[in-house]
Parts: structure tokens; C-alpha cells; sequence
């Protein structure tokens, strides 16, 4: 049984749980001619459905690291810190995407016509939800990093008069 173990897996835990909501929350405002609007992750971008798919392997593996809690460093732990940081570097390749690569297209819908969408530039400002899913896949990755690294005062044995 490993504390350290443990806490690890709460933390990534915690970071699958966050990556599940965040893309449910506004992540983009626009100034259309209409006025300002707020779009979610899910409403302005197709690639955000990968952030709850990585949250919810990352709570799996955060789940098993905390009730098997394995030394850091043995195989269990190193499969479930490489797990982790697939789904961490998944995650923040995609929320990146998601955040740097903002198209949005402006459509105009009259009754009785096409809609067709509206020439000109407009401002959109990438809201702090869009950044924090980044940074909770990163603490997510250095949580699966460090399941992956073998500690020394892990490896000596309870026996050993050292």
C-alpha cells in the first residue's frame, strides 16, 4: 500500500472529473452584429467530445491507482501512468485545437430564405474555461508521470536496515 499512490489517483481523479465539464462551459464570446454571445466548447467546436472521452479514462485510471494503490514505479503503476498520459497529451492536443483555431461563421436566418452567412471580421475572445481544460490535462499528465517514476524510499524494503 502506497499514500503516495493514492493521492495521485485522486488528482487525476479530479483533473478527469474537471475535463467532463469543462467543455459543457462557455469557452468562446463573440461580437456578432447581433450583439455579444457565448458559445460552449461542444457549440463552437466538433473536437471538444474527445475531452469527456480522455476525463472519463483518466477517472478509470485514477479510480484503480487509488484503491490498488502500487508503488510507484511497478508495472501496475507504470500501465496506469502511461494510460494517463496518453489520455493527457490526447486532451491537450485537442483543447488546444479547440482553443487556438477559433472559426467562427456568422449566419443570418430569414424567414422564407436561405440562410447564408454574414461577410466581415469579428472579435472572438477565448474564455478561461478553454484554457483551464489545458492546464487540467497537463496536471493530469504530471500526475501519470509521476506513477511512472520509481522512487527510492519505495524500493527499500521494510526489512532492509538501510
Amino acid at each position: 500500500m502506497n499514500p503516495r499512490t493514492r493521492v495521485l489517483g485522486l488528482a487525476i481523479i479530479g483533473c478527469g472529473a474537471l475535463l467532463c465539464i469543462l467543455p459543457s462551459l462557455p469557452w468562446y464570446s463573440a461580437d456578432v452584429p447581433t450583439g455579444a454571445d457565448r458559445l460552449t466548447g461542444y457549440g463552437a467546436t466538433a473536437v471538444t467530445w474527445i475531452l469527456p472521452v480522455a476525463g472519463g479514462m483518466l477517472v478509470a485510471a485514477g479510480l484503480l491507482a487509488a484503491w490498488w494503490q502500487p508503488s510507484t514505479g511497478t508495472r501496475v503503476a507504470r500501465l496506469l501512468g502511461g494510460l494517463v498520459v496518453v489520455c493527457a497529451i490526447t486532451a491537450i492536443t485537442w483543447a488546444t485545437r479547440a482553443a487556438l483555431a477559433t472559426v467562427i461563421q456568422v449566419v443570418a436566418e430569414r424567414p422564407g430564405r436561405a440562410a447564408a452567412p454574414l461577410e466581415g471580421e469579428w472579435s472572438v475572445t477565448v474564455l478561461p474555461a478553454a484554457w483551464a481544460s489545458i492546464v487540467v490535462a497537463a496536471l493530469a499528465g504530471m500526475a501519470g508521470i509521476l506513477l511512472l517514476i520509481a522512487r527510492s524510499e519505495d524500493m527499500i524494503q521494510p526489512d532492509d536496515p538501510r
